[in-house]
């Protein structure tokens, strides 16, 4: 058996134009979860006291009114069930505390529902709208403000432990796992590379003490045990029972199929284990219909606010360059579809005559000093509203390319075209992780941020986007 140990990510990942697998959202333990719903509870009666005294609102004479205080009491419980449902007291996206505050808006704005529906509901709690529109604004502020010092604290006292994996198998395939898998730079792989695993298994017996792979993952202490091949039915259960008795999590890893643009389900048919592929959440009708729906109830209220900033910007426009102020660029939509993407003009009409499709950059040349302004803005981007409008994008979505460099990216990363599955986006979870310019070397990376949205797409995720990219936009943060 030979063995081999990396710390960290694989020395072979992030190389140019190639998919370095994003982190998997970090899972929050029972105890931990426990902690943010017994706080979201506490902040939220907090908010309702200080929302009182600000309205001068007696309490009691709200608790006499029949049925307002079950009303309030089943708002506020159903808030803290849609929060539970989104994942807020199981999993995080957050990459630090800052993050922490936007997927608590996120998850606030969704909770302002249960407000609503209270009172379309209700009409006699309209007497009180001033208390419950209070309670919700300061419930807002107050669970964001917790989340961010939890995250801050949770980071400084017990800071995030990483993973120790041991992969077996043939060493050819045990050097191809760790390449695919979703590391971070805590955890740690050992290969447990064996050339006659087979053959091992077999002079076991059944009887898993004998397995040397199984007891040096045991002995240091790893976390995980990945296993490339197949094994005898009359092995896995003792294999089991020992893996679970000394915490040890076992998985296979079939290295024949890949998860491309599908999710997998198991199940038991007869003595078979099949594997089921079926469309990821953001491919099917109801989500398409879902994202259109937001899609205009974003864009619509946007064009209609931004529409005096917009005709300054064209008007600053046509005094830097002339006529025409928009910029029509063909892109890549989704399925391969071509569209034409609008923006506010920033560069001179020939800008590519003589060189053809040349790829952004920071500090570009041929941009004027008002278009510099523009893209340092990201107010160039405005005008892609319409195209939400129209349907060629999304709010929220991988961002477009121009069909010169998606052929190249195609030939560079077998798995590019999946980013057309879905409308491009205004505003993308690559966006809002990595700087708007960035080199043709780093498109492994885009990609990887795209597959991940696609692979985790929820509601909550979009929104969560939307308002860091809002913050962000407002407040000139660099991203």
């Amino acid at each position: 058996m030979t063995t081999t140990s990396q710390t960290g990510l694989d020395t072979s990942l992030g190389t140019a134009a190639q998919l370095t697998p994003r982190p998997q959202p970090a899972r929050f333990g029972r105890y931990w979860g426990l902690v943010l719903f017994v706080s979201d509870l506490i902040v939220t009666y907090v908010a309702a006291l200080l929302a009182a005294t600000f309205t001068r609102t007696p309490l009691a004479l709200l608790a006499r009114e029949e049925g307002t205080l079950q009303a309030v009491v089943f708002g506020v419980l159903l808030w803290i069930m849609l929060f539970e449902r989104i994942g807020m007291y199981r999993r995080s996206f957050a990459v630090n505390a800052r993050d922490e505050v936007y997927a608590a808006l996120a998850a606030s704005t969704m909770g302002v529902l249960p407000t609503l529906a209270i009172f379309l509901l209700l009409p006699s709690l309209l007497p009180y709208r001033h208390l419950l529109v209070g309670t919700t604004f300061l419930a807002v502020v107050f669970v964001s403000a917790t989340r961010f010092m939890a995250y801050a604290a949770k980071a400084r006292v017990a800071p995030a432990r990483g993973r120790r994996i041991a992969v077996v198998g043939t060493p050819e395939r045990v050097a191809a796992v760790p390449q695919d898998l979703s590391l971070t730079k805590a955890d740690n792989v050992v290969r447990l590379g064996i050339d006659d695993f087979d053959d091992e298994v077999a002079s076991s017996g059944g009887d898993v003490t004998k397995l040397d792979w199984l007891e040096f993952a045991l002995e240091h202490g790893c976390t995980e045990l990945i296993v490339t091949e197949a094994l005898p039915p009359e092995i896995m259960p003792a294999l089991l029972r020992t893996t679970e008795a000394r915490g040890l999590r076992l998985a296979f890893a079939p290295m024949r199929i890949r998860p491309h643009a599908c999710d997998f389900q198991v199940r038991r048919d007869g003595g078979l284990a099949l594997l089921y592929p079926q469309s990821l959440a953001i491919c099917t009708p109801g989500a398409e219909l879902l994202r259109r729906t937001i899609d205009l109830g974003i864009a619509l209220p946007a064009l209609l606010l931004l529409s005096p900033l917009m005709a300054a910007i064209a008007a600053g426009v046509a005094l830097d360059l002339g006529a025409p102020i928009f910029y029509l660029q063909t892109r890549v939509g989704k399925l391969g579809r071509p569209f034409r993407m609008i923006k506010f003009r920033t560069m001179p009409l020939d800008a590519e005559a003589t060189t053809g499709p040349i790829w952004a950059r920071a500090g570009e040349p041929r941009v004027s000093r008002y278009g510099r302004f523009l893209r340092r803005m990201s107010l160039d981007e405005l005008p892609q509203l319409f195209n939400v409008v129209r349907g060629d994008m999304s709010i929220v979505g991988p961002r477009p390319e121009r069909p010169f460099y998606v052929e190249q990216f195609r030939k560079m990363l077998p798995r590019y075209d999946e980013r057309h599955l879905v409308r491009p986006g205004v505003t993308g979870w690559s966006h809002i992780h990595m700087h708007r310019n960035v080199d043709t070397s780093a498109i492994g990376e885009r990609l990887s941020y795209d597959l991940f949205y696609l692979e985790h797409w929820s509601v909550f995720m979009d929104i969560f986007i939307v308002c860091k990219t809002a913050f962000e936009f407002l407040f000139h943060s660099a991203v």
